[in-house]
């Protein structure tokens, strides 16, 4: 579970920084960034309580494998 919840977080955490750049080349506020970042940050931390240690840059291609094999 910590990681599907680890990769969710890291793909909408990616996801916010396309989100906040169009949004504001359309001079809109960023709100749906801001969600994104929110709902990934929340996404982490879950995975983090759930199993400590299991969040990081290095993890992402262990949990990916794991996932995915």
């Amino acid at each position: 579970m910590a990681d599907i919840l680890l990769l969710l977080g890291a793909a909408l955490c990616t996801l916010s920084l396309p989100a906040a750049l169009i949004s504001l080349l359309r001079t809109e506020a960023p709100r749906a960034a801001a969600i994104l970042l929110v709902g990934g940050i929340l996404a982490l931390a879950l995975a983090a309580w759930l199993q400590p240690g299991s969040v990081g840059f290095g993890q992402l291609g262990a949990a990916w494998g794991r996932l995915f094999p």
